[in-house]
């Protein structure tokens, strides 16, 4: 703590000098920081030898030893683990001693964070007698600005001092607006912590020293309970440097309430307090089984440009890690018929190239040097969403290129030419190339060459289409135990969800329109493009401004093009000029097949145009397509939707001659 020459003044002024007052000032906060320095180095000394002891631990631990032997090794490591929880609270009183303790400002999800700590302190409840309960009120925002890992410590303090001295009853959380020791803050509100327990209770006397270092109730409850006493003076301090206050109110026999309240401010949840980085084209599993939690990671990471793919349970998430590769696995600790840990271990022997991250409830420093040990990285409950975000971001750019051993050329079946034309020239700007068939004949065919490590292949072909191509390829793997991976390309949102694509046999899938970051990752996934290959979303090039229309949307959309195939240049212009030269005849068929009232050419002609159209960055003419494929499927007269469409497409074809002129 420093002093100030105020401090030091109330000394009488005829014995010191101002030179004399500033020397002891100065005196004083060099002790301070010198025992700032003693704190911290010696927490260091301390800890890194105990992070060796646990790393052995671990190590015998996985010589599957003796039952007797194995209950021991888990003894040392909840030693060893406690060990180094004592040793960041030192050193987090050593920053706070130097002045050295800063804040994240970050979203804060509090039900998660609330039920997401309760979930973790539920493993150390060894009495049926306790029950944990959280109590938020309605008028309590969903997000709020803070720092989510130092809330966290603090209520995880105050519950775990409440579960110490509670052998019956009930430990609470309650969370409310209904502030009572600090002002209500401008365009903010105030939040109100309670953790209310049951337990033995204290005197006045006892409340009055007990936010104090290395101070507990008294000797009796230092030598029954344990503990150094710091989590209680961490949380005070932490408090503080949130502008807020905490205090507790108890009486012997009648349990304790420990609170709380700090200043702070919604956050809507459409809005962010930070930039979101980019995660376009990233795969991540998702392996946590609490149904909120994983809801928040999924809808978390897709609203960034992920692709997820999320699962309860230990079996479901090894079976998903064989099939197919992601990018990056995020793994919760506590699952229904494992240990995150454990699949973790198993991953890495599967996917060794695969980013793996472990994102729990429990704040556990030996199971971080555990993780640490793995290459894995390490994330307490509840993050921020850009938080997540960042991890995700910065674990998946440290994958390496997939290593396989067969052959690596790519086959892609496509019969739309345009869908063709736009998945060449984003192979050119990746630097890959790729044989193109346009049936499922075809690709059959093809792939007996043997030449072929991965097939690309649309949904909807002549002669034979996805679905069968794949059956047939699946039907043949049964008397070779082989299994060879095909990928659906597809604008049927539908395709996307998990059950629906390994249903067909299918591994993965790419939505139409592709654009070049999603189709670069994937690439990565499967082998066929290193990660130090041009980074071509820094090379975007600024598409020229859209013709007006009033009140519509435009008829290309430009930026989707440039995030399509990174640049907006003469060859993505003449890429347009040939996908109006080949939908013109197409236009041609639907108004015939209108005039005969053929259900079954027009939906397989709307499919057709929807596809080509959307691939083209041309929104408005896709959305006709589909509302034309949807209606005559469905038998409706679909006059309205083919004059509709004729309209578009011109709009199109005008667009484009602007572009070429």
């Amino acid at each position: 703590m420093h002093l100030s020459l105020q401090d030091l003044s109330m000394s009488p002024p005829d014995k010191l000098t101002r030179e004399e007052l500033e020397q002891k000032v100065a005196e004083a906060d060099a002790l301070a920081e010198m025992k700032s320095n003693f704190l911290a180095t010696m927490s260091h000394e301390i800890r890194t030898p105990m992070q060796t002891i646990y790393g052995i631990l671990e190590l015998i631990a996985d010589e599957r030893p003796q039952p007797h032997i194995a209950e021991m090794i888990q003894t040392a490591q909840n030693a060893s683990s406690g060990l180094l929880e004592i040793l960041d609270d030192v050193l987090d009183l050593a920053k706070m001693d130097a002045d050295k303790m800063e804040l994240d400002t970050f979203e804060v999800p509090v039900r998660l964070l609330v039920r997401g700590l309760l979930e973790a302190l539920s493993v150390k409840v060894h009495s049926v007698d306790i029950e944990l309960i959280d109590d938020i009120e309605q008028d309590v925002p969903f997000v709020v600005v803070g720092d989510p890992k130092r809330l966290r410590q603090i209520i995880m303090n105050l519950c775990g001092n409440a579960l110490k001295f509670t052998h019956k009853g009930s430990v609470t959380v309650h969370v409310s607006t209904n502030v009572e020791h600090i002002g209500r803050p401008e365009d903010g509100v105030g939040l109100r912590f309670e953790v209310i327990d049951t337990g033995i209770g204290m005197s006045q006397e006892v409340c009055d020293k007990l936010f104090t270092s290395f101070t507990q109730a008294d000797n009796s409850t230092s030598r029954r309970y344990g503990g150094t006493g710091l989590g209680l003076s961490i949380s005070k301090k932490l408090v503080e440097l949130m502008d807020g206050k905490i205090g507790v109110e108890s009486a012997e026999g009648k349990g304790s309430t420990f609170w709380f309240e700090i200043p702070t401010r919604e956050v809507g949840t459409d809005d962010s307090t930070v930039d979101l980085p980019s995660l376009d084209g990233i795969s991540v599993i998702s392996v946590e089984d609490h149904p909120q939690g994983a809801k928040e990671i999924v809808n978390s990471l897709r609203s960034m440009g992920a692709t997820v793919e999320s699962c309860p349970t230990y079996k479901e998430g090894l079976e998903l890690i064989q099939r197919r590769p992601f990018d990056v696995a995020v793994i919760d600790q506590g699952l229904p018929d494992g240990l995150g840990l454990d699949l973790i271990k198993e991953a890495t022997k599967i996917r060794p190239n695969m980013g793996l991250m472990m994102y729990t409830v429990r704040d556990d420093a030996g199971l971080s040097h555990s993780l640490r040990a793995l290459g894995a990285k390490y994330l307490t409950k509840p993050a921020s969403r850009a938080g997540l975000g960042e991890a995700v971001r910065d674990t998946a750019n440290k994958t390496d290129r997939l290593e396989i051993d067969g052959p690596t050329k790519m086959l892609i079946a496509e019969d739309t030419e345009s869908v063709r034309n736009i998945l060449s020239l984003q192979l050119n700007k990746l630097g890959l190339e790729a044989d193109f068939v346009e049936d499922g004949i075809a690709a059959l065919q093809a792939l007996k060459s043997g030449e072929y490590g991965i097939l690309i292949s649309d949904l909807h072909m002549p002669k034979i289409d996805g679905y069968e191509l794949v059956e047939k390829i699946r039907e043949e793997e049964k008397d070779t135990g082989q299994h060879f991976p095909v990928i659906a390309l597809t604008a049927d949102v539908q395709m996307a969800q998990r059950d629906t694509y390994l249903k067909y046999g299918f591994d993965e899938y790419l939505l139409k329109p592709v654009s070049l970051g999603q189709f670069r990752r994937l690439l990565i996934r499967w082998g066929l493009l290193s990660t130090d290959s041009d980074q071509t979303d820094d090379e975007q090039t600024a598409a020229p401004p859209p013709s007006s229309d009033e009140g519509l949307p435009p008829a290309i959309d430009r930026e989707a093009m440039i995030e399509q195939l990174g640049t907006f240049d003469d060859s993505t212009i003449e890429m347009l000029g040939m996908f109006v030269e080949m939908t013109e005849p197409q236009i041609a068929e639907i108004k015939e097949a209108l005039a005969a009232r053929d259900m079954h050419d027009l939906k397989e002609l709307g499919h057709s145009l929807k596809g080509a159209a959307r691939s083209a960055c041309c929104p408005v003419l896709g959305d006709h397509a589909a509302a034309l494929q949807n209606e005559a499927e469905a038998g409706n007269d679909v006059s309205g939707i083919v004059a509709d469409i004729e309209k578009e497409f011109e709009r199109v074809r005008t667009e484009v001659s602007a572009l070429k002129s």
